[in-house]
């Protein structure tokens, strides 16, 4: 069954769940209070708090509340002194009536309201090359749908390995600029020369005797895609600001000079940009000027539906692997993924890899341990099976899945220290960026915040 076969078109709706209001009833900030209207919020200590308290007993971010159909979904984010719901301490819980909640010495009141929040959900169950059944994921379709045939500026907010870059060059492939091209510019590892040379590129100088365009030259007549903006130096970001609102680049050097460039920007980051502006780290007017359209990309923890459909698709991609069972699925839904997408696509390249390895590899990605005593056991019967299965092939046939394995594992796992920047993945494994390019496209391994 082909990837497109496997999904289909489902009814058009919207989604309606109430408005609710969160407020601070007892502590040092009595009277603050926040309006739920379906967007994450999250309650600590921390400047990025979209409730931001000062009680010193509660955690920087000590946990977060979203909404959506069906009610708000409240998740203690391994705070030091916990959340207690009507006096019961919680890790997870879902608030759909009025409820006290308590962290520190601080009480709040979480009260829904009788206005009502309408999500249009998109009758389409992928974006691109995108899943998701969810309502959270179709409301995202639903956004982006509207979002991509226009020419305007796009922010994707989301944690690492939910989707962003492979959601922005769906955009881009849904545009009028689709023929152009589509010009990846990562900021997460880089220092501010490097940054100002991949946007505008660099003219002739005494340190550099050639010229060379930079991604705004490069993406003419297509899409810029700038992943983790946030990242961008204050100079950077006034210059970055100029060249969106002139339409002109100027190449660093003695002889740079003015080019009219013609590229619309799609932009990323795991901040919050918003909080980033209130605490004065990112310019307000160039926030404006990116998020015409303001997209937050679901965790795969808030759509635990959606596993068994990305499941099967990895399955069809993994061509030769064993077909996972509807157990191991149910498993795998239960887990929070903290890597999100990416984690769980690793995990089943894994898999389809070492089928034998299949128990221990998900039991690690479950982080769930062996009883004691099966460590010696099950690893030794692992390694005589591995080991059968790699005698009945060809020399230079096992040589190569060896080798393959090795280097497949090798650099998956600097990428996810690295939070999926390739620059980032490079340093730490002491190769050239170019040369990790090249192994990822040789290995079939997708780079894009997958």
């Amino acid at each position: 069954m082909a990837l497109d076969q496997m999904t289909e078109v489902l009814q058009a709706d919207v989604a309606r769940f109430p408005r609710a209001r969160l407020t601070v009833t007892k502590g040092p900030d009595k009277g603050l209070e926040v309006v739920l209207e379906g967007q994450p919020v999250v309650v600590g200590t921390d400047e990025s708090c979209q409730l931001k308290l000062t009680d010193t007993s509660v955690s920087r971010r000590h946990f977060e509340l979203t909404g959506g159909p069906g009610g708000y979904r409240l998740r203690d984010l391994r705070s030091t002194n916990g959340v207690r719901v009507e006096g019961v301490q919680v890790m997870d819980a879902k608030l759909s009536d009025k409820a006290r909640l308590s962290v520190g010495r601080t009480e709040l009141r979480f009260e829904p309201e009788r206005h009502e929040i309408q999500w249009p959900l998109s009758p389409h169950e992928r974006f691109g090359e995108v899943l998701g059944r969810s309502l959270v994921m179709r409301r995202l379709f639903a956004l982006l749908e509207r979002a991509a045939p226009t020419d305007s500026p796009v922010i994707l907010e989301g944690d690492p390995g939910t989707g962003k870059e492979v959601l922005a060059r769906s955009i881009h492939e849904k545009s009028a600029r689709r023929e152009g091209p589509f010009v990846v510019v990562e900021f997460g590892a880089s220092s501010e020369p490097l940054m100002e040379s991949d946007l505008f590129g660099h003219d002739v100088s005494s340190a550099r005797p050639s010229a060379r365009p930079g991604a705004f030259e490069e993406a003419e007549g297509g899409t810029l895609y700038l992943d983790e903006v946030s990242e961008l130096p204050n100079g950077l970001q006034a210059k970055l600001l100029r060249a969106l609102e002139t339409r002109e680049i100027k190449r660093p050097g003695v002889m740079g000079g003015i080019a009219k460039v013609d590229v619309r920007v799609i932009a990323s980051t795991q901040k919050d940009l918003e909080a980033e502006v209130k605490a004065g780290r990112f310019r307000e007017d160039l926030y404006f000027k990116l998020s015409v359209f303001r997209v937050r990309v679901p965790p795969l923890r808030e759509r635990p539906e959606d596993v068994p459909q990305l499941v099967r698709s990895f399955e069809l991609k993994n061509k030769g692997g064993q077909a996972i069972s509807d157990e191991t699925i149910e498993m795998l839904a239960r887990h929070d993924w903290p890597g999100n997408v990416r984690e769980l696509r690793n995990v089943l390249e894994r898999l389809a890899a070492f089928p034998d390895l299949g128990a221990g590899a998900i039991a690690k990605a479950l982080g769930k341990n062996m009883e004691p005593g099966d460590d010696e056991s099950s690893g030794a019967k692992l390694r005589a099976e591995m080991s059968n299965q790699l005698l009945s092939m060809p020399y230079h046939d096992a040589k190569d899945r060896v080798l393959e394995s090795f280097e497949k594992t090798y650099l998956l796992e600097h990428l996810k220290a690295a939070n999926g920047v390739v620059t980032r993945a490079a340093q730490r494994a002491g190769l050239p960026r170019q040369s990790v390019h090249r192994m990822l496209r040789r290995l079939g391994i997708n780079t894009s915040d997958e």
